[in-house]
């Protein structure tokens, strides 16, 4: 029983270790590019569980590091299993950070996942159009099919980006709808590929974005 009860104990404390510095990583990232009259947006939900499952990892190998100073075999094999993965992780938390949007007075710069350079601020003006579109998905467990935005930027480059793709960090309503607005007011052409299906409520994500002005 005491067993059990020591392993929970440190089972608890790692985790609560980990999202203590789960959360300061994140914070330092966003202090770290705060500029004013600015918005920066980083991360997918994908990288925000990644990194919190590698802090989790380096925590927990912490502390079997301590309980095997006893045992250099153990400890050996162990830190070389450590290290392997680490050298794997690591560069992977950076790459996962480095997907972002930014938004400034001039412009947008959006920095995909795995991108090894930083995107370069591209000006309002330098943007053709935004399409607006949609597609089907079915959920998982689910039978209704759930319809999901498509936010698509042509610059004049003949570049394009989605800015509601699986990896983007532009997820949130609220994040979406400020953008739209700051899209109108530098007068950026809108347009919509289809019309909405007759069973989209006024009051959906989706419909405010297609009719927004």
């Amino acid at each position: 029983m005491r067993t059990m009860i020591n392993w929970i104990l440190r089972l608890a404390g790692g985790l609560i270790v980990s999202t203590l510095l789960w959360i300061a990583f994140i914070y330092y990232q966003l202090e770290n590019y705060a500029e004013p009259d600015q918005v920066y947006l980083m991360g997918t939900p994908f990288a925000y569980g990644f990194v919190f499952l590698f802090l989790c990892g380096v925590v927990f190998f912490v502390i079997a590091f301590f309980r095997m100073r006893q045992h250099p075999q153990k400890l050996r094999r162990t830190f070389l299993v450590f290290a392997s993965l680490y050298l794997v992780s690591s560069p992977l938390v950076i790459l996962a950070f480095d997907n972002y949007l930014l938004v400034t007075p001039k412009g947008i710069a959006y920095n995909t996942l795995f991108s090894l350079d930083d995107a370069k601020v591209k000006r309002w003006r330098d943007i053709d159009q935004v399409v607006l579109d949609y597609d089907y998905e079915r959920w998982p467990f689910h039978d209704d099919r759930h319809l999901r935005l498509k936010y698509m930027v042509y610059f004049k480059d003949n570049t394009m980006i989605d800015l509601n793709g699986y990896n983007s960090p532009l997820y949130k309503q609220t994040e979406f709808e400020a953008l739209h607005r700051t899209i109108l007011n530098n007068k950026i052409r809108v347009k919509t590929m289809r019309p909405l299906p007759p069973d989209v409520t006024p009051d959906s994500f989706i419909y405010k974005m297609y009719h927004a002005k």
